[in-house]
């Protein structure tokens, strides 16, 4: 079919470009494409894979692929793999056969931009429906006797899938019906956990009566809290249901942090109810347990977050905005803490001086 690409598009995810062009061959029922995919690894002796996958939806497990990487002598390789769910679970991931007939297949890198290309002639069989043809591809930086090694575990490489029509080029990707629910998860939890539970902890440490004493602190606080919490939950039941739609890939310790921070918040909404009473003998007790729990939260909330930005790897503004509300929060307490010790040692040391007048 030559090396002339009719369709190019750069791809939803990895910065991967992809080209290709197609022949219907209506005698024999079968169509051959030719593709050119490029990627740029993180290091020049990482790999780049393409392939086609015939099932329903476009997932990395049966999918067949070419992967193409150069050695650090400077050889290139390329060769086609069939990814199976044992593939996922770690065992030996080796050249094999696929049913799709594969040709003048190579691989280039250029050293000037860092991109890896690799480019072939596949004979579709009659199972792989051009207009509704499901793609995957992939970047990784590591393989070992001629094996590639695990790609990054963010959402990019999960989501580098999608449905393409080639005679148009039009497609849609795994990430579009979940990037608004992916989205609204992370800001609701930002906004209900990561701002409001630690402005309501703020609000309860100094406006209770050191420095400035507050009638209205209580309503403020708990206000902060349910307010919080109520935002906070719909972004973690948000989050919940996306870890259960994932069936190939989870984030064990995102899921488990949240599972933590849900359980912590819920225990400190359940104090305005069990809350007991100043003439209790055990209210010491609660108030060190009340505030233990609480500066906990807001340490395993604010990780937690910054894990999920890692997840998701949104534009810079998400980390940057959360930053300036975490360093507004730190400075507004860091401030109040200041000025609370300054009028503490002010007021003892007004009472010394009364004690030693009298």
């Amino acid at each position: 079919m030559g090396r002339t690409i009719t369709h190019c598009k750069k791809l939803g995810t990895l910065g991967a470009e992809f080209g290709w062009n197609y022949h219907n061959d209506h005698i024999h029922n079968r169509t051959t494409i030719g593709i050119f995919f490029s990627a740029q690894p993180l290091v020049a002796t990482g790999w780049v894979a393409w392939g086609v996958n015939p099932r329903r939806r476009p997932h990395m497990v049966g999918t067949r692929a070419l992967i193409g990487f150069q050695h650090p002598n400077g050889s290139s390789f390329i060769d086609t793999y069939n990814i199976t769910r044992d593939t996922k679970n770690g065992c030996q991931f080796q050249p094999s056969e696929i049913e799709v007939r594969v040709g003048d297949k190579r691989v280039m890198y250029s050293a000037e931009s860092g991109f890896l290309t690799i480019s072939a002639t596949l004979t579709l069989p009659p199972e792989y429906n051009i207009s509704k043809l499901n793609h995957v591809w992939q970047v990784g930086s590591w393989v070992q006797d001629f094996e590639p090694q695990m790609h990054d575990d963010t959402l990019q490489n999960f989501d580098s899938a999608e449905t393409i029509d080639l005679t148009s080029g039009k497609s849609r990707s795994v990430r579009h019906d979940l990037r608004y629910l992916r989205t609204a998860h992370g800001i609701l939890n930002i906004v209900g956990w990561g701002t409001l539970i630690p402005a309501g902890a703020i609000i309860a440490r100094y406006f209770k009566e050191f420095p400035v004493k507050f009638e209205g602190w209580y309503y403020i606080h708990i206000s902060c809290q349910i307010l919080g919490y109520l935002i906070g939950a719909t972004g973690w039941v948000i989050g919940i249901w996306l870890g259960n739609t994932s069936r190939y890939y989870d984030f064990t310790t995102h899921r488990d942090f949240g599972i933590i921070i849900f359980t912590f918040t819920t225990l400190q909404v359940l104090a305005l109810f069990f809350r007991p009473t100043k003439v209790d003998e055990y209210r010491g007790y609660w108030n060190i347990y009340h505030h233990l729990l609480g500066y906990t939260l807001i340490i395993l909330i604010a990780v937690n977050i910054f894990k999920g930005i890692n997840i998701l790897r949104p534009d810079k503004i998400w980390k940057r905005t959360y930053v300036g509300v975490l360093g507004t929060l730190a400075l507004t307490a860091l401030i109040l803490e200041v000025f609370t010790w300054t009028k503490f040692m002010q007021n003892c040391k007004r009472l010394s001086r009364r004690s030693s007048v009298s």
